[in-house]
């Protein structure tokens, strides 16, 4: 136990032996300047110190002191700073010490401190051995609630600043400030004081900077202060001051900068500022002065700004600034000026900053020798004309705004002289025309002309210098030239058309330039910018008319050759206004033959004429119109025909001399079986025999695509038979395979060894083509018992067929289809009809009929539905069209529903169509039930007679597609395919064709 004892006291002496000094082994010979901050929260020292050498380095040191939990209702700088430096501190407290070069990191990031200063926690405790009050040249009392009074600054000797913000104390007695002969800045902000007595700030002469804003001071003596000779910057914004005396300060010989901003003031003294000869800046905005005397400034030599925005000014007089040479900001916004004095500003060249913004000025003040003017707000007045002698009077204008006026017209002399104008702002005028740069160079880099009345303007875009971007938007232009590449310009422009009333626009400039650049180095330079796009241009939200006219700038967003230029900005919402059937649509969204121009003179009835955007080709279109032969009589400049999916079985109808001049003639899905005795057009360049039933194509019109440069043939989806007969077809696919735009897809069925497949012809081989016949000797006895072993197994397959009839009959057409379609032919195909089905329903089930044609559409076997929303001509009467729909398709499927029944149509003109073809075997009704709980008790008794005797299904259950399948028109999956794809070789065309047809 003595031991112990004695290798306890050891360790203890050994540790007093080993602690460090701070003042002697750290401190040294340093100088800390510290901040002292109190609030409600904490109390703070903050301290830093610059020293000579360390430890063969030059560094200083970081002071961070804590202390929290603080509860003040007086407070006495004296006693707290006292306790603070006495009482342990928090964990927070920490003194480093870091190399010089770290100083300039640390206060922009003070996570240096940690990663590369050294810390020295022990001597936190030891701080009242070098810190005490005459460190301090900063103190902070800031959000204490309930203080009564502030004393005891005298324990700083060496403050310079004092704030005291948000304190509420309302009575300025209570602060004791003391003789401070060093104080150069005082704040009392917000604190809530209504009283100053007098002599308060007397015995302050160092004083500079004195802050007493947002408090509820109403009145200022000269009393106050005494003698400040050293005040620069007075601040009383945000009190209740009604009114100055004319000695109110005189106690600041010195005084420069002034802000008396949101007081009560209605008038001012003329002599209230005759002491202060040096003020540079006076703010009296937000105050309720009406009329600043005319020699309130008139010693005032030095003054350089004045700002009085929000004083309900009703003039300003012409002497105002009399003399006032050295002035450069002037700031009378949001007044109630009506004019200004042609002589307010004639003699001060210096003026860097004009804001007459929101008043009620009707002309332009007159501004003379302005060369160092760059900030003019002349916005939200009344002028009605800009000054030509502007531009020449301010030429380095770098900011002007006069938008919110009543401008009408900007022309080359309004802003000839102009050198450097960053931004003009002429927006919400009564603007509707605008020429600029026909006469002179324009150096404008943002122009603002959006909400005016502009329907034309008048660029010479070679000319605009530095334009870096137009604003157009929201105007009344209706046609635009579309703006070409800029060479003088080194940098991307941007130009805003949105949301005028834009029909038409030219592109022709911007095409040519583009197509330049492939040849002209100096060109390429002008169009491009690091390799983009120099011009972007936002065209969205305009009423767009989609025809021929519009296909120079659809090609040019596709750009199917060359670069593309992201040149565009908000495709997404260019759209088309017109033809109805384009309408909303996104122009980069439409396909090659859909901008079309339409007309009606001289055209054929059901057809559809016009002129094609992409080669100009004047075009008849009588695709899906049920006849049976070309017009006769059409437009004479026509050489495009459109006559797919009719009834047409021969074409010399086509002899004629109407259709002499053809370059492109479309017959795909008609019945055509012979081309024998066709005059072929000698200017034919096009021809499309998709779907039919060709077998051959005659000799002389292979002869003539073969004799011809350029020719485009398609004849996919015809008679798939394949004998001897077709080889002179398989050597002109052969020799002509360019032509021949979908050859990979003209098939020949073959049957090899009991499997079926479908082979190009042109890839044929000539034994499988034409194949030899042989000669085989057959023994008849046992030719007998075979025929005899035949017929017993055919007999035993009749009996179970009959049994297992209706299961057989379904899993051949679903999973055998080319077997059913031997063994089970129906004269189902009812050729003569241009749809499968018809669909009738209600639009609350659109649901269902998606679904419906997700699944019959697109796949296999295919077919093709009409539905109401998409395949009804409009213009058209509803009943017309029901009819029409039944007549034209091979089934009718009734997607039965409450709603539907409920619906006036499927009582009236759906009952009558249904009625009319119920007598046809061919168009079969097929009714779905939307579910098992849809009654049929009220329909009529007629017509639930009809429907009942129909093929029934019920949505959703089990075998529902297969079911309904085998009730649809008998269709052979691989004709179907093959169709299939032949109608996706020009997907494209196939739309255009429709957009042709519904276009009317």
């Amino acid at each position: 136990m003595p031991v112990l004892l004695i290798w306890v006291l050891i360790v203890h002496l050994f540790k007093e032996s080993t602690q460090i000094d701070c003042k002697r082994d750290v401190i040294k010979d340093a100088i800390f300047d510290c901040k002292f901050r109190l609030n409600s929260m904490e109390s703070n020292l903050e301290c830093e110190s610059s020293f000579h050498e360390f430890e063969s380095q030059q560094s200083y040191f970081v002071l961070q002191l804590h202390r929290f939990e603080n509860n003040f209702s007086d407070i006495n700088t004296r006693e707290i700073f006292k306790s603070f430096l006495e009482i342990d501190f928090d964990s927070n407290s920490k003194l480093y010490s870091c190399d010089v070069i770290w100083r300039d990191f640390i206060a922009g990031n003070p996570e240096v401190l940690s990663e590369n200063c050294k810390r020295y926690d022990e001597c936190v405790k030891q701080i009242p051995t070098f810190i005490n009050g005459s460190n301090v040249n900063t103190v902070e009392v800031h959000d204490i609630e309930g203080v009564k009074s502030v004393q005891g600054l005298d324990v700083f000797p060496r403050v310079t600043e004092v704030s005291i913000e948000n304190i509420h104390f309302i009575n300025a007695s209570h602060l004791t400030l003391g003789y401070q002969n060093k104080l150069k800045r005082l704040i009392l902000k917000n604190d809530s004081i209504n009283y100053l007595p007098d002599g308060m700030f007397a015995g302050l002469r160092s004083l500079e900077f004195l802050d007493l804003s947002q408090n509820k001071i109403t009145t200022v003596k000269q009393s106050l202060f005494g003698k400040l000779e050293n005040l620069t910057s007075l601040n009383l914004s945000v009190n209740a001051i009604s009114e100055f005396s004319h000695d109110a300060f005189n106690a600041f010989p010195n005084l420069q900068e002034i802000y008396l901003t949101n007081n009560d003031l209605s008038k001012l003294d003329e002599n209230l500022f005759s002491i202060n000869e040096r003020l540079i800046k006076i703010d009296l905005s937000y105050n309720n002065i009406k009329d600043l005397p005319e020699q309130i400034f008139k010693k005032l030599n030095d003054l350089e700004q004045v700002s009085c925005s929000r004083c309900q000014l009703i003039k300003l007089h012409s002497n105002l600034f009399l003399n006032k040479t050295k002035l450069k900001s002037i700031n009378f916004s949001k007044n109630y000026i009506a004019t200004v004095p042609s002589d307010l500003l004639i003699i001060q060249h210096y003026l860097f900053h004009i804001s007459l913004s929101d008043n009620r000025i009707s002309e332009m003040p007159l501004l003379l020798n302005k060369t160092y003017l760059k900030y003019l707000d002349l916005s939200q007045n009344e002028i009605t004309s800009l000054d030509e002698n502007l531009s020449k009077a301010a030429v380095g204008l770098y900011y002007f705004d006069i938008s919110n006026n009543r401008l009408k017209a900007l022309v080359d002399s309004h802003v000839k002289y102009f050198k450097d104008l960053e931004y003009f702002d002429l927006s919400r005028n009564n603007i509707s025309f605008v020429q600029l740069g026909t006469t002179s160079d324009v150096f404008i880099r943002k122009l603002r002309l959006s909400d005016n009345f502009i329907t034309t303007f008048n660029f010479e875009w070679r000319r605009f210098v530095y334009l870096e971007e137009l604003i157009i938007e929201n105007n009344k232009l209706t046609h635009i030239i579309l703006p070409p590449c800029i060479r003088s310009i080194k940098h991307t422009i941007t130009f805003y058309f949105q949301n005028n009333k834009i029909s038409t626009l030219d592109a022709s400039d911007m095409i040519r330039d583009q197509n330049r650049t492939k040849s002209d180095r100096t060109m390429a330079s002008g169009c491009y910018f690091n390799g983009l796009s120099k011009n972007f241009v936002d065209l969205s939200n305009n009423p767009l008319v989609c025809d021929c006219t519009l296909y120079p700038f659809y090609n040019y967003l596709k750009h199917e050759k060359g670069v593309k230029l992201n040149t565009f900005l908000n495709l997404q919402n260019t759209r088309c206004f017109s033809p109805m059937i384009l309408k909303n649509r996104s122009v980069d969204d439409l396909t090659n033959n859909t901008l079309s121009c339409y007309f009606t003179k001289d055209c054929p009835k059901p057809c559809i004429c016009g002129v094609r955007g992409k080669d100009n080709r004047t075009f008849v279109n009588c695709s899906a119109t049920g006849l049976n032969e070309a017009p006769r009589d059409i437009p004479i400049q026509t050489t495009v025909l459109y006559f797919k999916r009719n009834k047409i079985s021969e074409v010399p109808i086509l002899n004629i001399n109407t259709w002499g001049n053809l370059v492109e003639l479309h017959l795909d899905y008609n019945r055509i079986s012979t081309l024998e005795g066709w005059e072929i057009p000698e200017r034919l360049r096009y021809l499309s025999l998709r779907g039919n039933k060709l077998k051959n194509l005659p000799q002389p019109l292979m002869n003539f695509i073969h004799n011809q440069s350029n020719f485009e043939l398609f004849f996919s989806g015809n008679d798939k038979h394949c004998d001897c007969s077709r080889k002179p077809l398989q050597k002109f696919l052969n020799e002509n395979e360019d032509f021949v735009k979908d050859i990979k897809y003209i098939l020949c069925k073959i049957n090899t060894n009991g499997t079926t497949s479908h082979l190009p012809l042109n890839r044929l081989p000539g034994e499988l083509l034409c194949p030899r016949i042989l000669h085989v000797n057959f023994d008849s006895k046992a030719t007998i018992i075979s025929m005899c072993v035949v017929f017993v197994i055919l007999l035993s397959l009749l009996l179970f067929y009959y049994k297992q009839r209706q299961l057989i009959m379904s899993f051949l057409y679903m999973y055998c289809n080319e077997v059913f379609h031997v063994c089970f032919e129906e004269n189902d195909a009812d050729d003569d009809k241009v749809f499968d089905a018809f669909v009738a329903y209600s639009s609350s089930d659109r649901s269902i009929v998606m679904d419906i044609l997700e699944e019959l559409e697109k796949k296999e076997p295919y077919f093709q539905l009409c539905i109401h929303e998409r395949n009804w001509l409009p213009g058209r009467f509803v009943s017309d069209n029901i009819v029409s729909s039944v007549q034209n398709s091979k089934r009718t499927i009734v997607l039965l529903s409450s709603n539907f029944i409920a619906s006036p149509w499927f009582r009236l003109e759906l009952r009558a169509a249904i009625f009319k073809v119920s007598g046809d075997r061919k168009n079969k009704i097929i009714v779905i039930l939307v579910d098992k709980s849809t009654s049929l008790e009220g329909i009529d008794t007629e017509l639930r007679h009809v429907i009942s005797k129909r093929t029934y299904l019920v949505w959703g259950e089990r075998w529902f597609w297969e079911k309904l399948r085998y009730a649809m028109p008998r269709k052979s999956c691989l004709d179907n395919s093959d169709e299939t794809m032949t109608e996706d070789i020009s997907i494209n065309e196939m739309e255009g064709d429709i957009a042709l047809l519904e276009d009317v």
